[in-house]
């Protein structure tokens, strides 16, 4: 689906209430977010403002072009749909329902297609140090097959990068990182031991044919 055939789409007053913006708007928006750095990095052009300080954005920046991130003011930010068709079907099931946008997020992140360009802009944001929570919003989209990656984000200073780590493998565990799940449970900050714990028990209790 092409932008033009999005907006030509949502031109319908249910979408309108979920805070789906017409073109104009969205690229109004969009400049107003100038600065935020998970808009700037990942590219992301807003799609919505239902007044609540939390915007949808499709991203524009490999290897997650096409998808669609929730921008949490404070909470979790992720992407939530693989592509604006995706965004519009759960948009209109919203509006049809009367429910917000946000109760039709999936419980987990579309795992992106492209791992491999993934985890080197992964590692291109660790590099750069600065941007650390770009890289909290793409770690949902790992596959967690690249270790050296884990380890790498569960041994960084910034202890938010560890968390999500145990988080996603809480939510995705297998017998194979049960060890990747302890390395976050012996971590310092209690906040990844925590989560690091729940990870490094479901694993354990997954079956062996579980592997």
């Amino acid at each position: 689906m092409t932008l033009d055939e999005y907006f030509d789409a949502i031109d319908d007053p249910v979408l309108a209430e979920l805070g789906l913006l017409p073109r104009e708007d969205a690229t109004t928006l969009t400049e107003d977010l100038a600065g935020q750095p998970i808009v700037d990095t990942l590219q992301g052009f807003a799609l919505d403002d239902p007044d609540t300080s939390d915007h949808h954005l499709l991203l524009g920046k490999a290897p997650l072009q096409g998808s669609v991130l929730f921008l949490s003011h404070d909470g979790t930010s992720r992407v939530v749909f693989d592509s604006l068709q995706s965004f519009l079907q759960a948009a209109r099931e919203a509006g049809e329902q009367g429910d917000e946008l946000r109760d039709l997020h999936p419980e987990g992140s579309p795992v992106a297609g492209d791992q491999r360009g993934l985890s080197a802009l992964v590692n291109d944001l660790l590099d750069d140090g600065a941007l650390t929570d770009v890289v909290v919003a793409l770690i949902p989209s790992l596959d967690l097959l690249d270790l050296a990656l884990l380890e790498r984000l569960a041994r960084d200073d910034d202890f938010f990068l560890g968390e999500a780590v145990a988080v996603e493998i809480a939510r995705r565990p297998t017998k194979a990182l049960v060890p990747m799940a302890k390395l976050c449970a012996a971590h310092p900050h209690p906040q990844v031991a925590a989560a690091g714990k729940r990870a490094a028990a479901r694993g354990a209790a997954l079956p062996e044919a579980a592997l």
